[in-house]
């Protein structure tokens, strides 16, 4: 180094031309007076138990799920489950850590009975510290529950119990491969109400083959007379790993599917309903009656900067600033856990900018964005972060920008998964969500049953 160059280093300190001892950054003197409350906070923690067992396969379901139970035992599969939560439990970062939200999903977790319900119950809280006033919710479909495995579940702390319906019209139910009938439906929700949930959630489905404005009609007069407290709507959409893709229906307008404008006017017709019965919409698929009904869960992962760890086969965890999943492979998951190995298959630690990208992606799920919260988060704002895309959004009236917000307009709702995906960074571009997405393909025994799928 020059005798200049050493001048140019110290000139911004003259007198101390040593330079001084750098002991950390930013410097103490910026650091403002009183506590910092948020050194001692935690991100919100959810826990999320995949149980994937179901009484038959639905023709439209893409999730990993098992309806053979000798060819892949349900009791084994738990036992290697319990397993897998003894070894996060024993983690010194993960022991008695307290879990803010609780799920279980599936698969259908309402196919283990009581008593395995109960065992499973006690090996997460053996492991974890589940908060007063948890959020537990727990996946059922309607033919699986009776009195004792619903008083069970409220005995165990489910508060949020999510019933698999699709649709309250008989023949829709036919068509499309359920597992159960209207009456089993009205039935189900019947039993929840007398135990007491709190919140009882029904998913309906938008644009089922043959489905009409009045097939539709009927299954949302029925929801609103039921008077649930949250509705989820989730959109029809045929992926290659399907009964229903593998018959032959392998897209909109196809075989009996609505095609894109029949289903976005049957979702339409959905939004109408329901805001005219009391329900305000809180996600691109969710309503409910009142704000404290809204699925605390999500609204940690996506918008507030939460935390899951997902256990099971095929489960995700975002922990840590890693986004990873569980093998999804049964046998290999199975072996993994029995024998004390960490049951990952794959993952990737996200970098800050990814962080970004993925709050603002899954954050304007919920409509709106608090750009406060961004900005305490990751010290940048969205707007300097996207200026061309908020722009553009704006410009063609699906998007508002205040200074506290984000918030997609009315007409932009119908279209939030496609909004949400601009968001993608460049190197994810080319791996937007598609509905027609290659998956692996279901194996032999899973599509011994292909030819119900063609019955209508």
């Amino acid at each position: 180094m020059t005798e200049q160059d050493q001048s140019e280093l110290v000139r911004p300190v003259e007198g101390l031309p040593r330079g001084g001892f750098v002991v950390s950054y930013p410097p103490f003197e910026s650091l403002h007076r009183g506590a910092c409350a948020s050194a001692w906070e935690h991100a919100p923690f959810s826990l999320y138990v995949h149980l994937p067992y179901c009484r038959k396969r639905c023709t439209f379901c893409f999730y990993r799920v098992y309806t053979n139970r000798t060819a892949r035992p349900m009791e084994q599969y738990l036992q290697a489950l319990f397993a897998e939560l003894d070894r996060y439990g024993a983690d010194p970062a993960l022991h008695r850590r307290r879990v803010d939200t609780l799920y279980f999903g599936g698969g259908t977790p309402t196919t283990l009975s009581v008593g395995q319900l109960r065992e499973l119950n006690a090996v997460i809280r053996r492991n974890f510290d589940i908060a007063g006033g948890v959020e537990f919710t727990c996946e059922a479909e309607p033919g699986t529950l009776d009195e004792s495995r619903v008083a069970c579940l409220r005995d165990i702390g489910v508060t949020r119990l999510s019933v698999g319906v699709q649709s309250l019209d008989a023949g829709i139910l036919a068509k499309n491969g359920r597992s159960h009938g209207v009456e089993q439906a009205l039935e189900s929700i019947g039993l929840a109400r007398r135990v007491g949930f709190p919140v009882v959630n029904v998913d309906l489905m938008s644009g089922m083959v043959d489905e009409t404005p009045d097939t539709w009609a009927r299954s949302l007069g029925t929801v609103l007379d039921l008077q649930v407290e949250h509705v989820s709507i989730y959109r029809m959409e045929v992926y290659k790993n399907t009964l229903l893709h593998a018959a032959g229906y392998t897209g909109p307008g196809v075989g009996g599917i609505p095609n894109d404008s029949e289903e976005l006017a049957l979702w339409l017709q959905a939004v109408d309903a329901l805001e005219a019965g009391g329900y305000a919409q809180m996600t691109g698929h969710a309503f409910v009656r009142r704000p404290e009904h809204r699925h605390t869960q999500i609204a940690d992962l996506w918008s507030r900067g939460g935390e899951m760890l997902g256990t099971g086969v095929s489960a995700y965890s975002f922990y840590n600033g890693c986004l990873f999943q569980n093998t999804a492979d049964w046998h290999e998951y199975v072996r993994r856990s029995a024998s004390g190995e960490s049951a990952v298959g794959r993952g990737r630690r996200l970098s800050s900018r990814e962080r970004m990208a993925r709050e603002m992606v899954l954050g304007l799920k919920f409509l709106r964005l608090d750009r406060e919260g961004y900005r305490a988060r990751h010290g940048f704002d969205p707007g300097d972060l996207y200026p061309r895309e908020l722009e553009w959004l704006e410009r063609r009236g699906l998007l508002e920008v205040t200074d506290d917000a984000l918030e997609l307009t009315r007409t932009a709702r119908p279209f939030v998964e496609a909004i949400c995906s601009l968001f993608y960074l460049p190197h994810h571009a080319d791996q937007r969500f598609s509905r027609f997405a290659d998956d692996e393909r279901l194996t032999s025994y899973e599509l011994a049953d292909v030819s119900g799928a063609r019955a209508r």
